[in-house]
């Protein structure tokens, strides 16, 4: 069969459809149902409340006579001839009108160049356009004086030459058989006397204060002694130059044969 793509019904425009106009709520209108809302919030809360337990009571799934399905009841409602309402909420309102009637042809009696003469007489100078007077490098303050970073620098660069001064003098010096002590060792000697010296005073601090027998008062002495004698190594080991023979001292020789 032969189809055609002309036909009348295209030349007929179809029919608009027709949208129901709902106006906006008013105010009133939206607290009545937020009220109404929160009122059937609170009464199922209150219903689950009332059957948490044991249940509904007998006879709440019997259903009502009066809540039944009506006819055209879930069509929507079209209002006609109802006015749209204006929200006027966000325009801003333009002031009144003056009710006074204007004036027409009111002359000033003014004396522009009198009035203009006073202001220039009362009125005080500008003078931030004027060119300043340039200050004289001279009277400035710290003029002619060594700056403050430059000095410092001076002082550390005269420390650090006198250290390799001495340094140097101490390697120099004409003392045969001694040798420079290492940094390395140097410290490591004065960390191994530190902690004898935290030991022996710990044990110092944990004497009786009541020295009744004779071993307590040596004991005391003792402790007191080898303090003192390990705080005079501590402070020898301080210094920057420490010079250590290489041979062993007759003292301690002949301390180590007996």
């Amino acid at each position: 069969m032969w189809n055609s793509h002309e036909s009348v019904y295209k030349i007929i425009k179809p029919s608009e459809a027709y949208h129901a106009f709902t106006p906006p709520q008013s105010a009133k209108e939206l607290r009545d149902r937020k009220v109404d809302e929160i009122t059937l919030r609170l009464k199922q809360t209150m219903r689950l409340k009332a059957a948490a337990t044991f249940g509904r009571p007998l006879g709440s799934f019997r259903p009502s006579a009066r809540n039944f399905l009506r006819k055209h009841s879930k069509e929507p409602q079209i209002l006609y001839g109802a006015v749209q309402l204006r929200c006027t909420k966000h325009e801003k309102r333009k002031p009144d009108l003056p009710k006074e009637r204007p004036t027409y042809g009111k002359v000033k009696m003014m004396d522009y160049i009198k009035t203009n003469a006073e202001q220039m007489i009362h009125s005080s100078p500008n003078r931030s356009k004027c060119p300043k007077k340039p200050k004289r490098y001279a009277l400035r303050r710290g003029f002619a004086t060594v700056p403050t970073y430059l000095a410092s620098r001076m002082r550390t660069l005269t420390n650090q030459n006198n250290k390799d001064n001495l340094e140097q003098q101490a390697a120099d010096c004409g003392h045969k058989g001694t040798r420079k002590l290492d940094e390395k060792e140097r410290i490591t000697l004065m960390n191994n006397l530190k902690l004898k010296w935290a030991d022996m005073n710990a044990r110092y601090q944990r004497m009786s204060v009541v020295l009744d027998i004779e071993s307590k008062k040596r004991r005391k002495e003792r402790y007191e002694e080898n303090l003192s004698q390990l705080e005079r190594d501590i402070a020898l080991l301080s210094r920057s130059v420490i010079l250590v023979s290489d041979s062993v001292p007759a003292k301690v020789q002949k301390a180590l044969t007996q």
